[in-house]
């Protein structure tokens, strides 16, 4: 039994900070309601449109904001109380929720209503992320990071595993629109939980230089670290392959599974239980044991699993191969992530985040050409040569990128 409480300690050791488990629990309450709404949101867009290309630009919109703003966004994190700039991009997710819940409601909304206000929310994103990933290290103890980490990227994929099922029964029943209403509610309640927060996050004085100046300076510090710069671009890999399957679901849903909506909130939440797994596995391993090798493993099962729910046809084996797809996907970006945080200094933390947030928008944008190829063949066709591609680019690293495999968290 000591062996067993000794276990379950360290795996949820960063929730014994007062500090960190309000900010977890925002997150909780914040994304509960996100992935309620990307849910309905590639419901609605199938429902008026019936096209694959359709909707991966509406799935990439909510990203292709985090190309260009994440550098505005990582330097005010590095200049401003970062809770306050969480909080407003927060507010400002609520109110776009609600505009779209209007439209729908009173039957106006149209595709590029839904195009617009997706670019908005990912506009807010570039200024969410880079201020919450710059405020965890601040919340833990070195040797804890890995862990806050992972129990972060936790109530993310638990959020989904909750969410999606609910947000299925709730398009069955009573259409998109109690989704948008609950992305909403979920926002401002993170945005209560902040406010409980005592830690001041007011950046370093170093940080505080003009705002141009700032930006350089990250660019700078990051182009003088080979290692940063191996890093950061592998951001690519999971989120092409998240945003292009999550894009594609309601098509297997519909046309290739036939399980209607309720079904298709089981396929939304299956990746999100597989990434909830592998982070509490994550969670519960010693910092230490933590290395570049595990990202090229990942990223090969991932492509094998992605390759694999391409092809079945069956329900059951379907949502175990997404389970699995999930968990490979939020593993890399785990690791790849406490890689980082490790590795650079707290003066440039808020920068150096926004760049990766850069390589998140490149990511699901990249989901578009595959959204072509699906257009153009099929959406099993085009999971299948995303599949070949991610087992293709983990066989290039393990032999070309030493450097990655052999790092330490």
């Amino acid at each position: 039994m000591a062996g067993k409480e000794s276990l379950v300690s360290r795996t949820f050791v960063s929730l014994g900070y007062r500090d960190y488990r309000l900010v977890w629990l925002g997150s909780v309450t914040e994304h509960l309601g996100e992935w309620m709404e990307l849910a309905a949101l590639l419901w609605l867009v199938n429902d008026l449109t019936h096209s694959p290309l359709m909707l991966t630009v509406v799935g990439s919109c909510r990203f292709i904001p985090m190309v260009f703003f994440p550098v505005l966004g990582g330097m005010l994190a590095d200049k401003m109380d970062r809770r306050r700039v969480l909080i407003v991009a927060l507010l400002i997710t609520a109110v776009l929720s609600i505009v779209l819940a209007i439209l729908v409601k009173t039957g106006t909304v149209a595709v590029w209503h839904i195009i617009i206000l997706s670019l908005l929310a990912g506009v807010a994103t570039s200024f969410n992320h880079p201020a919450r990933q710059s405020m965890v290290p601040n919340l833990v103890k070195r040797e804890h990071l890995l862990n806050a980490i992972s129990l972060d990227s936790a109530s993310v994929q638990a959020s989904r595993f909750i969410a999606t099922p609910i947000a299925g029964y709730l398009i069955a029943g009573f259409g998109v629109v109690p989704v948008f209403g609950a992305r909403a509610v979920g926002t401002l309640l993170a945005v209560c939980w902040l406010m409980f927060v005592k830690l001041d996050f007011q950046p370093p004085p170093a940080a505080n230089k003009a705002g141009f100046r700032n930006v350089i300076d990250g660019l700078q510090y990051v182009r003088g670290e080979a290692l940063l710069l191996s890093l950061i671009p592998l951001y690519l890999i999971p989120w092409i392959a998240q945003n292009t399957s999550n894009n594609f679901l309601p098509i297997f849903a519909r046309d290739i599974l036939k399980i209607g909506a309720s079904g298709y909130g089981f396929l939304q939440a299956a990746p999100g239980l597989g990434a909830l797994a592998s982070l509490i596995a994550l969670a519960a391993m010693p910092f230490y044991r933590v290395n570049g090798s595990l990202l090229l493993v990942t990223g090969g099962i991932l492509g094998v699993s992605l390759f694999l729910f391409a092809v079945s046809t069956w329900p059951v084996l379907s949502l175990m191969l997404l389970l699995i797809t999930g968990g490979m996907i939020t593993s890399f970006m785990t690791i790849n992530t406490a890689l980082i945080q490790n590795h650079v200094s707290d003066v440039m933390r808020g920068r150096v985040m926004s760049l990766r947030e850069i390589a998140n928008g490149v990511g699901p944008a990249g989901s578009l050409l595959f959204g072509a190829i699906a257009e153009r063949s099929s959406a099993p066709f085009a999971l299948e040569l995303l599949g070949i591609c991610c087992v293709a680019v983990s066989f290039f690293l393990a032999f070309l990128l030493s450097r990655v495999r052999l790092i330490h968290v």
